[in-house]
């Protein structure tokens, strides 16, 4: 059955949202721990709820109405029938849909993007020397390790990656800085200092970095296509 996207995203902004979203967060628990199938009462039990517990009949609702969503895939549950009456009585297992778990990983990426600090990090200069230094060390040897001028090159690229998406980050952080405290003569001149100070240290390890990590660089430059072939090869 085709799922409409925009219908995977209703819980996050419908009227129970934090009902939903505790119990999808219960259900991205479970899969953590390789448990696929959760009932009403299991979900009950282990969601982390924002205030006193729902009832029972609540969460039955909830899980049906994002069932109905496509956050989640329903199956009858008769592991716990003991009488004829508990056989024709409505009973649901209950998992994640492929829909829904893309929701979560994207909602997942989405939070820590907000939670992450805007800052130019320096430790990513360390890991950029160390990653060049790993690849000259396999470029010395008679037969490089595929698999670790692979590994090697994709973690060097993605260093770079967060260096650069961080310091696009830092820059909007400064812009919105300014503007909170743009009324505010004496706040803006603080964080001004605090600024040029962080600058000063961050620049400070840029030039005393950069000189080994040049130097990686040239000795790497004549032997480096045979490492990139590999790993084009590999991909």
């Amino acid at each position: 059955m085709r799922v409409d996207a925009r219908e995977l995203f209703r819980h996050v902004s419908a009227e129970r949202s934090s009902l939903y979203r505790a119990i999808m967060d219960a259900f991205a628990a479970a899969k953590r721990q390789f448990r696929l199938h959760l009932r009403p009462d299991e979900v009950l039990a282990e969601a982390q709820w924002e205030a006193l517990p729902p009832r029972l009949e609540e969460v039955q609702g909830a899980l049906a109405q994002l069932t109905e969503w496509g956050n989640l895939e329903s199956q009858p549950d008769t592991a716990r029938v003991a009488s004829i009456s508990d056989f024709y009585r409505a009973r649901f297992l209950y998992r994640l849909s492929e829909g829904g778990e893309a929701v979560e990983s994207a909602l997942s990426v989405f939070a820590q993007a907000l939670r992450r600090r805007a800052e130019l990090q320096s430790v990513a200069l360390e890991d950029i020397a160390k990653q060049l230094q790993v690849l000259r060390t396999l470029a010395n040897e008679p037969v490089p390790d595929a698999a670790k001028v692979h590994e090697t090159l994709r973690d060097l690229v993605r260093v770079f990656e967060g260096l650069a998406e961080n310091a696009q980050a830092f820059m909007v952080s400064i812009g919105r800085s300014i503007e909170l405290q743009h009324s505010d003569t004496s706040a803006v001149i603080a964080y001004k200092k605090r600024l040029i100070d962080y600058l000063d240290r961050f620049i400070g390890d840029l030039v005393s970095r950069s000189g080994g990590i040049a130097q990686h660089i040239l000795a790497l430059d004549p032997v480096i296509q045979p490492l990139l072939r590999q790993a084009s090869q590999r991909e």
